[in-house]
């Protein structure tokens, strides 16, 4: 089974206008933007749908629509997965909420996906192509396991330098990457937006004169950054890595 005809990553944000503007200088291209029933904003990179939800809470996870939610959980509880919240409206099931490995939270809308807009396909951020929607999870295979029981197939693996893999329903391309103890901490923590480009070194100099500063840079061999990860203004992260996909 899939979970969805469209999927989106919803981040909620402190400040709309602030995040906003944060994207667009990286190259989202802004869809729409409402105030009801508080501020948000969808925005997209050319491959995934993003929405900005300024509803006082914080997070980052996946929400998936169709028409026909209640038949979609009815499965996932048949596959044993637990529905932690719902949400019904005139005796309708209007949302449904899981949670998968990595702790993403996953929601399932009931709405027409025809009226949600899609992406063109072509990248537009600074950042280039996107690769994955990048989770830490505790255990790859059993991460794997959990994913392919919900439409995702796996279409990259390995076991360097530790077990990982990609994963994809053909709405959403995830990356599950079996975390690291590095002294008191992980590799990461939380989903990052991963992007790839083989000019990633003239990516990231032009960034850095734009005003954006990284939280963590790799140095080539060569004496350059050609990879670096960037904060965004909740906390979202962001994999700039060379190389193409």
């Amino acid at each position: 089974m899939k979970l969805g005809h469209v999927a989106q990553i919803n981040i909620g944000v402190s400040d709309l206008q602030t995040s906003l503007a944060f994207y667009e200088r990286l190259g989202y291209e802004k869809i729409e933007v409402s105030a009801d029933p508080y501020p948000w904003a969808r925005i997209t990179d050319g491959q995934n749908l993003i929405m900005l939800n300024g509803d006082g809470n914080r997070y980052l996870g996946l929400v998936y629509f169709s028409l026909d939610t209640t038949r979609r959980v009815a499965k996932l509880e048949q596959k044993g997965i637990e529905i932690i919240q719902r949400r019904e409206k005139d005796g309708q099931l209007m949302m449904a909420v899981f949670v998968g490995p990595g702790h993403l939270v996953v929601g399932l809308i009931t709405f027409d996906p025809e009226e949600i807009p899609r992406p063109s396909g072509r990248p537009l951020t600074s950042g280039g192509t996107f690769g994955e929607f990048a989770l830490s999870v505790a255990d790859y295979h059993a991460a794997v396991k959990f994913w392919s029981k919900l439409g995702f197939a796996t279409i990259h693996e390995s076991d360097d330098p530790y077990p990982w893999g990609i994963v994809s329903d053909e709405n959403i391309i995830l990356g599950l990457h079996q975390n690291r103890e590095i002294g008191d901490e992980v590799d990461f923590k939380y989903p990052a937006m991963t992007y790839y480009a083989p000019d990633m070194v003239k990516r990231i100099e032009r960034l850095k004169n734009e005003g954006f500063s990284f939280n963590y840079e790799s140095i080539s061999e060569s004496g350059v950054v050609n990879n670096a990860t960037l904060l965004g203004p909740d906390g979202e992260s962001f994999f700039f890595f060379e190389g193409e996909i």
